[in-house]
């Protein structure tokens, strides 16, 4: 059993989810439903499915997981337990299972992070956006239009 994850982890996922859920409102796409920590059936190495700590997914968010059609977007934020062995086999899955968007939160300790967003063509990420410290990222990819400040996915000290 894995620990729960600490207090930066979670700042940063309710930060995206919020950023996302208000991104797909504004849209007005009522066809998204951002998500968080949801079963999805893409196996990797070592497990059967995988939980990304936030999602958007193309329907209403009625069961307990979902097929990897379901998945618009994911989004890991990677604390300083996660390997890199962990990371890469994650990263491998999504995209074999054919979701379209990748964003990834690196947290560095100490408050700094690294966001990126990615996007996938031919069946392989490629990066789009990096921004870290106080950088304000525009045009986030993903299946809404998206701006977003990396400083917001680090709590206030």
């Amino acid at each position: 059993m894995s620990p729960p994850p600490g207090g930066p982890h979670q700042h940063a996922t309710r930060a995206l989810y919020r950023a996302l859920w208000d991104a797909v409102r504004e849209a007005g796409r009522k066809d998204l439903h951002p998500v968080l920590a949801v079963g999805v059936e893409i196996t990797a190495a070592l497990r059967t499915a995988l939980i990304p700590d936030v999602a958007v997914l193309n329907r209403p968010p009625v069961s307990v997981d979902y097929p990897a059609a379901a998945l618009e977007l994911v989004v890991e934020v990677w604390s300083p337990g996660n390997t890199m062995r962990e990371r890469e086999t994650k990263v491998a899955a999504y995209a074999a299972a054919g979701v379209p968007y990748l964003w990834t939160v690196h947290q560095r300790g100490r408050g700094t992070i690294e966001f990126r967003a990615f996007e996938l063509v031919g069946g392989t990420y490629q990066e789009r956006v990096h921004g870290t410290g106080d950088d304000v990222v525009s045009e986030v990819p993903g299946p809404v239009p998206l701006a977003l400040s990396c400083a917001d996915l680090v709590p206030v000290s």
